[in-house]
Order: C-alpha cells, then structure tokens, then sequence
C-alpha cells in the first residue's frame, strides 16, 4: 500500500516537472513573440477564420497554441490571457469548447494514423465536428456572456 501511493506521488512530481518544463518555455516564447510583427500577421490571418465562430482576437494565440500542441499548453495561455483580462467569458466558453472537441491536432492525428486510421477524415471529422458545436454555443451565448 505504502508502495503504491509513494509511487503514484513520483509519477504525479514526474508528470508536474514535465509540465512545467514545457509550459514555462512556452509562456516565455509568447512573452517575447506577443509584440512582433510576424506573430501578429500569423494572429491576423487565424482570426479571419476564427471570426465567424466569435472568436476575438485575443483567442486566436491560445486557439493557435491548443490545437497544434493540445489542451494542456493552450489553457496555460487561456489561463494567462485571461488574468490579463484580455479575453472575455464568450472568448473563454468558445475556446473551450472547440479545444475539448479538437485539440493536439498533428499529435493526435499522427497516433491515429499509426494504428491505421485515415488522417484525412480524423483530422476532417474534428475540425467539422468542432466548428459546429462550437458555433452552436456562439449563437446560443453570444448575447448571454458579452
């Protein structure tokens, strides 16, 4: 018994420590990238296609973040931004809600594939899926949480 919890607490600081090893990067990298120019373009065209779902612009960075590297590092920039008061409750909701549905979409796409899946649909599927819902929660909060 005593082995076990003491094993299931090294694995928990294992797991904490490989967050943070992560994370803290990723937060710094943003910290430096947030002001230039390449980095604002990139926000720019990801917003044009985030628009219609009720994204602000501010949602584009940890939209961007959650769905190529996954849930886990784009709520650390949701977390961030949101302190900063830059992000509204819509912003937040709707982020959620399209990152619970397609988050990770190269790593998760490439582990599927490996078992056998066909990338093209996965990937297709989730985006479709994800784009739907999540513009269903828009047209339902839209007025709710302004």
């Amino acid at each position: 018994m005593d082995s076990a919890l003491i094993h299931a607490v090294l694995g928990s600081l294992k797991l904490s420590v490989k967050l943070i090893l992560i994370i803290v990067p990723l937060m710094i990298a943003y910290e430096f990238l947030e002001n230039s120019k390449t980095f604002k373009k990139i926000l720019d065209t990801l917003h044009i296609l985030l628009k219609p779902l009720g994204f602000s612009k501010d949602a584009s960075v940890s939209m961007l973040v959650g769905i190529f590297l996954g849930i886990t590092y784009g709520s650390g920039i949701l977390l961030a931004q949101s302190e900063k008061n830059r992000l509204t409750k819509l912003d937040i909701l709707l982020t959620a809600v399209y990152l619970s549905m397609c988050h990770a979409v190269i790593e998760d796409t490439l582990l599927f594939v490996a078992i056998g899946g066909n990338g093209f649909y996965i990937l297709g599927t989730r985006i479709i899926i994800a784009t739907i819902i999540t513009y269903l929660f828009f047209i339902y909060f839209k007025n709710k949480l302004r």
